[in-house]
């Protein structure tokens, strides 16, 4: 029987030197910080039990041997730090003064145990062998040590279980509570057989912590993705990226972002570590504008940057993956865009939407119910610009597309567009035939001025159909009709009044 557990002695301590290489490697770990203490305290462990067995010096052996009790009561106490680490918890100053206060204590009476015998009831003159070590009885303060050890290892459970009822998050840190509590049990069952029931010159609670801390360290660490893809050599690549980068778990929670997103917009990683993506990107949403197909039409400020998502999935382990979004700086792009859209869609002479925006918008429009059409004309666009020069032409296009905004501004859904040299329409969806009819007068009144030259004159027919019947190009129709049933009368009288203003002049501009 010792011979097996001798063997698992020497497994436990190449065990406890793995973790150790592994995490060397990756110096980017602050996330880790007590699970590293862990993993170097328990292959210290290792090495004292080491020099205990190999020593010829007793003074080596003995002191190796009683140092290994505040070293059991550090594993237990980085255990604990560890739990508060990875639910993103400060420990408590408090508690971590209590637990380096025993620990220096331990450290204290392990090295005068000589001559106190309060651990161990055996004098370092009374040491032959490092069997000695395991068959002299145990001190009066043994059980004390015992104990405390245990405690620290039931209230890191407890608080782990308090957290998750707390931030009821049970599946992110299932794996890690499982492990604490089998971990309990088997330093328990260990202690126990040592104890009571097996007699042998193996530290049965060494081997117990190692399998503890190495479970650990395989449901924290070793099935990390940041510290996978840094130790297998990607993560130079990802330092290297021009593109900024954000890297989630499978349930798309933040495992880690580019420096360069954290330097240029002043966002700490520590603080958004295991949250939602979209807690990043509503934080960002002050400077940043997200998007992941383009909305050139869409009213954004011009003030933010603009940076296209483009996700995709990775693996590291077997079946555990992650998800890297790419942010791709469109900015300049995204502004080159939307000045194309609005050399295809806007006027730039009225400030309107121009026929191409409409034409779009006529299917969308197209058999919906209560729905009204007004169109316009301007009347003596061409002789204002053969007698009065383009200038007055433009001045007219521009105030009569002004009086149009003025007239309709507090109508909520609306579309304006000039869709033709002096032609204008106003499609107006959820309307009534009186408030179309209303605004129609609104537009005449609106143009009307006793001094002639501030005047506009315009030619206006309307359409309306409640029933949805109707395809909506008919109601253009109509409403051209009735427009120019108008314009025959108003056209006719306008370019009078506008050569006899010219000739009150005496002059032709041209």
């Amino acid at each position: 029987m010792n011979e097996v557990l001798v063997i698992l002695l020497i497994i436990a301590s190449i065990v406890s030197f793995i973790p150790v290489v592994n995490m060397i490697k990756n110096k980017r770990d602050q996330n880790y910080r007590c699970l590293k203490y862990l993993m170097f305290s328990t292959f210290a462990w290792s090495v004292l039990i080491l020099l205990e067995r190999m020593s010829t010096t007793n003074i080596v052996v003995y002191y190796a041997h009683m140092i290994g009790y505040p070293l059991k009561f550090l594993v237990a106490s980085f255990m604990f730090c560890t739990i508060f680490d990875y639910v993103d918890q400060r420990l408590p100053k408090g508690v971590f003064g209590l637990l380096a206060g025993l620990f220096i204590a331990e450290i204290l009476i392990a090295m005068s145990n000589s001559t106190s015998g309060y651990f161990l009831s055996l004098s370092l003159s009374e040491l032959n062998s490092f069997n000695d070590l395991y068959t002299a009885s145990n001190g009066p303060l043994f059980i004390y040590h015992l104990v405390m050890t245990y405690l620290v290892l039931v209230i890191s459970v407890a608080f782990l279980f308090y957290y998750l009822i707390k931030k009821k998050d049970v599946r992110r840190y299932r794996a890690v509570t499982r492990t604490m509590v089998v971990s309990i049990c088997i330093v328990l069952g260990f202690n126990l057989l040592q104890l009571f029931i097996i007699e042998t010159n193996v530290d049965l609670t060494y081997i117990s912590l190692v399998i503890v801390t190495y479970g650990l360290y395989l449901v924290i660490y070793s099935k990390d993705m940041v510290f996978n893809l840094l130790t297998s050599g990607r993560g130079k690549i990802l330092t290297n990226m021009r593109e900024l980068y954000i890297l989630t778990d499978s349930e798309r929670r933040i495992i880690d972002f580019s420096e360069l997103l954290s330097s240029k917009y002043n966002v700490d990683l520590s603080n958004f570590i295991g949250k939602d993506l979209d807690v990043l990107l509503n934080s960002l949403s002050d400077q940043v504008m997200f998007y992941i197909d383009y909305e050139v039409d869409k009213e954004v400020s011009n003030e933010k940057d603009h940076y296209h998502l483009r996700e995709r999935k990775f693996f590291i382990q077997g079946n555990n993956y992650g998800y890297m979004i790419l942010l791709y700086d469109e900015t300049q792009v995204f502004k080159l865009l939307r000045e194309l859209n609005q050399l295809s869609n806007y006027d730039t002479m009225t400030g309107l939407n121009n026929r191409n925006y409409i034409e779009d918008k006529l299917k969308q429009y197209n058999h919906k119910k209560n729905i009204g059409i007004i169109s316009l004309d301007l009347n003596g666009l061409k002789i204002n610009n053969d007698y009065l020069g383009h200038e007055r032409g433009d001045y007219l296009l521009k105030t009569l597309a002004n009086n149009l905004k003025s007239v309709m501004a507090d109508v909520k859904v609306k579309e304006i567009a000039r869709i033709g040299g002096d032609e204008f329409i106003v499609i107006l969806p959820s309307a009534t035939l009186k408030q179309v009819e209303g605004i129609k007068n609104d537009i005449l009144s609106k143009c009307e001025n006793k001094d002639f030259i501030n005047s506009i004159s315009v030619s206006i027919g309307l359409s309306f159909d409640e029933t949805g019947l109707v395809d909506i190009y008919q109601l253009i129709q109509q409403a051209d009709k009735d427009m120019y049933d108008m314009k025959n009368v108003t056209s006719k009288q306008y370019t009078k009044e506008v050569i006899a203003y010219v000739q009150k002049l005496e002059e032709y501009i041209r």
